[in-house]
């Protein structure tokens, strides 16, 4: 066995409902991300062009969105996009073990290991 992965970059704005009135997060702002699944196939068997298409598919409802008013996201952080692409793809691929988001220019990542 081995894992195979893809990533989509997604644009989206948020603001924080916490912390103090005049703390900046809770303005509406964007962040660019980076989404990855690894799924656990034997070599030559999964499709990566479907991964990625089904990848972009998940995560659709969240690029150049509000991820406040995203239905069924749990709120605006990257451990709760990383659930939300994580739900659609388990049923299309069972081999799902692994789903990060990443903020690549400022070094942050999560990763959402399934077993």
């Amino acid at each position: 066995m081995m894992l195979i992965s893809a990533q989509v970059n997604i644009e989206a704005a948020h603001f924080t409902p916490f912390g103090a009135e005049d703390d900046a997060r809770r303005q509406i702002h964007g962040h660019s991300y980076l989404v990855r699944a690894w799924v656990q196939a034997e070599p030559g068997v999964e499709d990566l062009d479907r991964l990625r298409e089904d990848l972009s598919t998940a995560a659709a409802p969240l690029d150049h969105a509000l991820l406040n008013e995203v239905e069924g996201l749990a709120g605006p952080s990257m451990e709760a996009i990383a659930d939300f692409v994580a739900q659609r793809l388990t049923p299309l691929w069972p081999g799902l073990r692994k789903v990060s988001v990443a903020r690549p220019t400022l070094g942050y990542e999560v990763v959402r290991e399934l077993v």
